[in-house]
């Protein structure tokens, strides 16, 4: 098995590469909890463009204040739903969040990566900070 400590140290070092490549408005993102790193398994493909092309039918600004403020992923669940958007339009709205899909995601499945991205992985990073913290 691996030293992890040193596994770590190389993970560590191939991410602060790729960061350099990017932007300084999707560093920002980054930064703010507003974009996030995943791992995407070896052959994984990247989520087609085209939704991106897409106009919103929805004003994403708001979507993304409204979706800030949610402290349960039900709530936010309902938010999303009661929008009534189709797969396209789900799809083009996830891209404008910048929230990354799965090359084939159901309507469901989108609509659960934009509450994971905002609200879910919110809870879990605060649950572990208050853990960490003895709370």
């Amino acid at each position: 098995m691996a030293d992890v400590a040193a596994l770590s140290a190389t993970v560590l070092l191939r991410v602060a590469e790729f960061l350099k490549t990017l932007p300084a408005d999707q560093l920002d993102d980054l930064a703010n909890g507003v974009a996030k790193l995943e791992v995407v398994p070896k052959g994984g493909r990247v989520a087609k463009t085209a939704a991106a092309k897409a106009p919103s039918t929805v004003d994403v600004d708001e979507v993304r204040r409204l979706l800030g403020t949610f402290t349960s992923v039900a709530d936010a669940t309902r938010y999303l739903d009661g929008l009534k958007l189709g797969v396209p339009a789900l799809k083009s709205l996830a891209a404008e969040l910048r929230v990354t899909l799965p090359a084939k995601a159901l309507k469901t499945g989108v609509r659960d990566a934009i509450v994971r991205a905002y609200v879910g992985d919110v809870l879990n990073s605060e649950a572990i900070r208050r853990q960490a913290a003895g709370h």
